[in-house]
């Protein structure tokens, strides 16, 4: 009986890693509890290796200063929102 591992590809047509939206906002006590804001990112890497989050709405957040998650977390930036592609559009 034959494994998967006779039907994945050669190492050089292994597909893009999918990107993914994440949920990024300043981390407590880096700003003000009101500008803690859920904002919006997309990501072809794991959390933990990108450096700075830019997202939707332009704000750029540095990985050191970000609080990352994979599900909605707190008051949404509005402006991320309206940014999104409707579903099916991306």
């Amino acid at each position: 009986m034959p494994d998967a591992s006779e039907n994945a590809p050669p190492d050089d047509r292994l597909p893009a890693p999918a990107e993914r939206i994440v949920a990024v906002r300043y981390a407590p006590g880096v700003v003000a509890e009101s500008r803690r804001q859920a904002h919006l990112a997309q990501t072809a890497q794991p959390p933990e290796e990108v450096a700075q989050w830019l997202t939707a709405c332009g704000e750029l957040i540095p990985a050191e200063s970000a609080e990352v998650s994979h599900g909605p977390a707190g008051m949404p930036c509005l402006r991320c929102l309206v940014g999104l592609p409707a579903p099916g559009r991306a």
